[in-house]
């Protein structure tokens, strides 16, 4: 697990590298996908996590090959999704979708919260 957590840190730090070589992929084609494999179970129908179930993906920082990494080897409970499950073409429609995800509001800025003053 340890190693894990390294190897996500520096893919991460090694962000921009990355970056460069993350595939093309299409977002209207992640969302399916995103919702056809059971992702949005965990993470949110729109990828913003919940904070019992699985972290927020939506505009994700992580680089494609450190995502790659996380979806075929966990470091928390995730289950592994193989190559032979999520290929990675699918991997990378998935990763469009989540990039193209808009930013999630600001909680001062939901009218249900804002009844509860929440500020």
């Amino acid at each position: 697990m340890k190693s894990h957590i390294l190897l996500l840190a520096a893919a991460i730090l090694a962000g921009p590298a990355f970056a460069q070589d993350a595939p093309k992929g299409d977002a209207a084609k992640g969302e399916k996908l995103f919702m056809a494999d059971g992702c949005w179970q965990c993470h949110g129908v729109g990828g913003n996590g919940a904070a019992l179930t699985g972290p927020k993906l939506s505009q994700t920082a992580l680089p494609f090959e450190a995502f790659l990494h996380q979806l075929r080897r966990p470091a928390a409970e995730m289950a592994p999704y193989e190559a032979a499950i999520v290929p990675d073409s699918a991997a990378a429609d998935i990763y469009a979708f989540l990039k193209s995800r808009p930013a999630s509001p600001d909680l001062k800025d939901l009218p249900l919260l804002q009844g509860m003053g929440v500020k």
